[in-house]
């Protein structure tokens, strides 16, 4: 019983190692046997690429609408194909490989960038394979990059930093709000805005005991910074309330003293 299992063991074994063997053997045969090494064709100028493709019975396909930058390659050369090249990378004949062939080296020139601003400048030399240097800001009456370090249209390697001068507009006149309460209106909005500082609401509240025209309220509060960026509301008495009313110009009074520069 013993013998007759261990027969067929035997039997089995050498059933697939014949079945490996003609796989093997049919493989090499007829599949690696008429196929060859991928060749090299990188470096090579189009003339003798075709030389060593047509030995070999394979078609070469050269793509002339793609390009790529190489500073190895000479301009014209193949500087790509799409089947990796060796020993061990077989290609069957009547196959057929595609290259791409070389610009050259990648010749970069600082973008202009004039009047832009610091971010879009930014961006522009990231799309230009380029980094940003120092970036200095001044105050200046043109807003935006003033100068580039080097200039445009120098050239430059790939990942050269290049240095920004970007101007920004001055800051406004900073003051120190004034005391408004218990003054007439007539008199305090001319002097707020010959100092360039701008009254944007003015709302009329009923308030015994009070003259009409007085600012009974205000808003920034007395000692908050203000600059002629920033909103002034007041709230004036009237005896009868009726609510806001149009901001509108104010013939020029004499002035009181509202504000004082920090």
């Amino acid at each position: 019983m013993k013998r007759g299992c261990l027969s067929h063991v035997l039997f089995g074994a050498l059933l697939l190692l014949l079945f490996g063997g003609s796989t093997y053997f049919s493989f090499t045969y007829f599949v690696k046997g008429r196929s060859l090494p991928t060749p090299n064709l990188i470096g090579r100028s189009v003339s003798d690429a075709r030389r060593i493709t047509q030995d070999l019975g394979i078609d070469l396909q050269v793509d002339e609408a793609h390009r790529r930058n190489d500073d190895k390659v000479p301009v014209g050369n193949i500087v790509w194909q799409n089947r990796t090249p060796g020993a061990t990378s077989f290609i069957k004949r009547g196959s057929t490989m595609r290259v791409e062939l070389s610009a050259g080296p990648l010749v970069l020139h600082v973008p202009d960038l004039a009047g832009a601003s610091a971010g879009t400048a930014i961006l522009r030399l990231g799309q230009q394979n380029l980094k940003p240097g120092d970036v200095t800001y001044v105050g200046s009456d043109k807003v935006g990059v003033l100068a580039a370090d080097p200039p445009a249209p120098t050239v430059v390697a790939p990942q050269s930093a290049v240095a920004l001068l970007v101007g920004i507009a001055p800051p406004a006149p900073e003051y120190v709000m004034p005391d408004l309460i218990d003054r007439p209106v007539d008199r305090v909005r001319p002097a707020l805005e010959a100092r360039g500082l701008h009254v944007s609401t003015v709302k009329y509240e009923a308030y015994p005991g009070i003259a009409d025209g007085t600012i009974i309220r205000q808003y920034p509060l007395r000692g908050a910074p203000v600059s002629t960026q920033d909103p002034i509301s007041i709230v004036v008495s009237r005896q009868e309330e009726g609510g806001f009313a149009p901001v509108a110009p104010v013939a020029p009074a004499e002035p009181a003293p509202p504000a004082t520069t920090q």
